[in-house]
């Protein structure tokens, strides 16, 4: 198996830390929305949908995107989703409209999409068995740091001003550059391959669904919960959240240890027994500082 260079790791994992951009960098500018536009009815689920239409996206117009990928090339798909990402997630630093805020939103979720389905399908035809599970691992620890990083940035960009967190979408056009110069596209798994390992896919795919509704109440919910109720800056939610961020780094580190261990099965049970704690001791602070401990768990 030809060996990959880290140049190339590298660039897949900062397109991966790309799909972790989509929502943290602007959670903490959602709360400021309602006093924006308070003139605009239902302004509140307006602004909550600013995180979920991207995820609608990809939930919709993934599975077709996938052909369109295989079509046009991972590398070319990639690029082309960059763009979007750039010019659609920094749209907040110009719109006037919140529903032309909402329309670009869709948009740079259909350029989440390709990315995910890029760089999920590269690590597939990069890595095998062993080296996988521990490349995974690295890429959710390095999603995690690159979330840390937006939040805290988001947090403090959106005391100055609610438009500012949008700007660091711009950062995909930089990506742009290691993907031209280092990303390498290679054959993927042939029919027949596809065919086998797919058959008994659906209850993962439910799976998968379940954690991410779950987990994504973290970054949706709370920075409602924080400001709203708790009355905290921009900058404290920022840091919150992104302290437990750390915490889904250590977690992804740990992922390829674990494995030596335990099945798939186990591990999965053990981190949402994990999560189910985390949400309980959630609903049971009343002092924002005490966010520091319980988010994490969660993570």
């Amino acid at each position: 198996m030809t060996k990959i260079k880290n140049s190339t790791k590298f660039t897949l994992l900062l397109m991966s830390m790309m799909i972790m951009m989509s929502n943290v960098a602007i959670v903490t500018s959602l709360p400021l929305l309602s006093h924006v536009f308070k003139d605009v009815q239902n302004i509140e689920f307006l602004s909550r949908l600013m995180i979920t239409l991207p995820s609608l996206a990809i939930a919709f117009l993934a599975p077709f995107l996938g052909h369109v990928v295989n079509r046009f090339g991972k590398k070319n798909s990639a690029i082309v989703a960059l763009v979007f990402f750039s010019s659609f997630g920094s749209a907040g630093l110009y719109l006037e409209s919140i529903y032309g805020l909402l329309v670009s939103r869709f948009l740079f979720g259909i350029a989440i999409a390709v990315l995910m389905i890029v760089s999920t399908s590269l690590v597939g035809d990069y890595f095998k068995d062993e080296a996988r599970h521990k490349f995974m691992g690295i890429q959710s620890a390095f999603m995690a740091l690159g979330g840390v990083f937006f939040l805290v940035g988001g947090g403090f960009l959106s005391d100055m001003n609610w438009r500012y967190p949008f700007g660091i979408y711009l950062v995909g056009f930089l990506i742009i550059v290691f993907v031209a110069k280092f990303l390498i596209q290679k054959d993927s798994l042939v029919p027949e391959q596809i065919e086998a390992v797919t058959h008994n896919l659906l209850p993962i795919y439910m799976l998968a669904f379940l954690l991410m509704v779950i987990f994504y109440i973290l970054p949706t919910q709370m920075p409602f919960l924080i400001v709203n109720v708790f009355h905290a800056s921009g900058t404290l939610t920022g840091e919150i959240i992104s302290t437990a961020f750390v915490f889904n780094a250590l977690g992804a580190i740990s992922f390829a240890k674990l494995k030596k261990h335990f099945d798939f099965k186990t591990i999965y049970m053990i981190g949402m027994g994990i999560v189910a704690i985390g949400f309980i001791l959630i609903g049971l602070v009343q002092n924002v500082y005490m966010f520091f401990l319980t988010s994490p768990i969660i993570c």
